[in-house]
């Protein structure tokens, strides 16, 4: 479980939930879509309206692995971190993705980030479009 001292997250659980949100966005760059397991929870649900809903790890990975034109580059900015209970952790944070046609893309993440027995992992992402 994580330390958490009146709602405070420890540093080193804090530290490991935002390096899980950012190896999403590497992950996806590199189409290494089978890696998934690495950042999100086996029972997943994930919502991009208009893009991309699934539900459970091998659903969204084989969502992913169905996009045909899939954004070159993720940026994520701006994570804030706020505890539910000692082993879930609500996160929001910004992204910008590149499209391949050269445009760029703003959304904002809402997860929830659950700490399992292989660490801290993503149950739950909506993205909601920002343009």
């Amino acid at each position: 479980m994580p330390s958490r001292d009146n709602g405070i997250i420890a540093q080193a659980d804090r530290q490991e939930i935002i390096d899980v949100i950012h190896r999403v966005a590497f992950i996806l760059d590199s189409g290494e879509y089978d890696r998934m397991g690495e950042v999100f929870s086996p029972d997943m649900q994930f919502e991009n309206p208009g893009r991309l809903k699934a539900d459970g790890l091998q659903n969204v990975i084989a969502a992913f692995k169905k996009i045909t034109n899939p954004a070159i580059s993720h940026h994520i900015t701006n994570v804030i971190l706020t505890p539910v209970d000692s082993g879930t952790v609500r996160a929001l944070s910004k992204a910008l993705t590149l499209r391949a046609e050269n445009t760029i893309a703003a959304a904002e993440y809402s997860d929830v980030v659950t700490k399992t027995d292989a660490g801290w992992r993503i149950s739950s992402r909506n993205i909601k479009p920002l343009s």
